[in-house]
């Protein structure tokens, strides 16, 4: 059974956890608690990581992200790579310099990352280059990724809470 009290403890301990504004969440909960319901439902997929090396998936979260946001929500996944003990120059690489200087692996997996976030076609080379590193099961859990990026500012800008999403400088 849904318990709003839960949820907005939740809210609470994750935006003072990682000094990320939970507003937007809130007012979900608030003006509709079913609809926060299914959304907190959501929740476990955009974190969901069991196969994937660390680097592997937070660095296809933090493109996709830095893809889809300008902000917060960028600044919120950087600090959960950091806290995941995600390598900081691969941080890096991916926020300040659109990863030129990535591994080869990963410098696939940041390509391949952006082409499915921009819906641009993937030529079947680097397919072959991803499903040659990456298992399936794997690049289920990038899918996933990828997925969930855009539902975060998707729901703030609908939201009008655009003012979270403003250009901010991202501290690694």
């Amino acid at each position: 059974m849904f318990d709003e009290k839960k949820s907005l403890e939740m809210l609470e301990g994750f935006g003072s956890h990682y000094d990320y504004d939970t507003t937007y969440m809130k007012e979900m909960l608030n003006v509709a608690p079913n609809a926060f319901e299914k959304f907190e439902s959501f929740l476990p997929m955009a974190s969901f990581v069991q196969s994937a090396p660390k680097d592997v998936i937070y660095l296809v979260k933090l493109a996709a992200m830095k893809n889809e946001d300008c902000g917060a929500c960028l600044q919120l996944n950087v600090d959960m790579a950091i806290e995941a003990g995600v390598d900081k120059n691969i941080i890096k690489e991916v926020i300040f310099n659109e990863g030129k200087n990535l591994p080869l692996s990963l410098k696939d997996i940041y390509k391949f990352t952006l082409l499915v976030s921009n819906n641009k076609i993937i030529d079947d080379t680097l397919y072959d280059k991803i499903y040659e590193t990456y298992s399936k099961e794997i690049m289920v859990e990038v899918s996933l990724a990828i997925a969930s990026a855009k539902v975060f500012p998707t729901i703030k800008r609908v939201l009008n809470d655009i003012k979270s999403c403003s250009v901010i400088k991202i501290k690694v």
